[in-house]
């Protein structure tokens, strides 16, 4: 995925150098904050939704694709691929944990978990939840990707209307928003992570 990520940067940077650093922006922000985050920063560099969107749906959809093969092939060889095995050993864990909220998921709650835009959330994470259920790769990605691309639409558009009518108050007030989507998820997956390592440490 970085590969790609730096293809496409280092093709934008040639054609327009601004623009790849807006992409660039939001490719940061999206990891860090999750999608909101992502349609966020993209608002903040007066993308347009039109504009917005497509980057939006082309990233998310790569990077879907790209992780849900990688999980799906190298989750029953963690052992042999010592760079990754932490990552895809973490990722199994967190759509196991997700997965304990309800004791069968069926597709509408795989669709609405994938739709709702928090960093718990998302595409991802939604079909390992769905690969770990049973569901084949067919039926995972019919579920998922239509529930994500609606998702980017719709979040997108509702956002778009929403700085807006903030920015009606005053220019940059939008910017408050926008940093509380990158930060507040940081401090919960440090906030998190604490705890674990609390907990850890006491059963020691």
């Amino acid at each position: 995925m970085l590969v790609i990520e730096l293809a496409f940067l280092i093709f934008w940077v040639t054609v327009n150098s601004s623009f790849a650093a807006k992409i660039l922006s939001m490719i940061t922000a999206n990891h860090l904050g999750g999608r909101l985050a992502f349609i966020a920063v993209g608002l903040e560099n007066d993308l347009s939704p039109r504009i917005l969107i497509p980057i939006i749906l082309f990233y998310n959809t790569t990077y879907l694709l790209l992780m849900y093969s990688a999980f799906v092939l190298l989750s029953t060889k963690i052992k042999k691929f010592e760079l990754i095995g932490g990552y895809i050993e973490s990722e199994r864990y967190k759509a196991n944990k997700r997965k304990l909220f309800f004791k069968q998921w069926n597709r509408l709650g795989i669709s609405f978990f994938v739709w709702v835009p928090l960093p718990l959330t998302g595409a991802v994470i939604g079909s390992y939840i769905a690969h770990l259920e049973g569901y084949n790769t067919k039926d995972t990605l019919l579920t998922v990707l239509p529930s994500m691309w609606i998702g980017v639409i719709s979040w997108t558009l509702w956002f778009d209307e929403l700085y807006e009518f903030i920015e009606r108050f005053g220019k940059g007030k939008t910017m408050i928003l926008t940093i509380f989507l990158l930060v507040v998820p940081i401090f919960v997956f440090g906030f998190k992570n604490v705890i674990r390592n609390n907990k850890s440490r006491s059963k020691k």
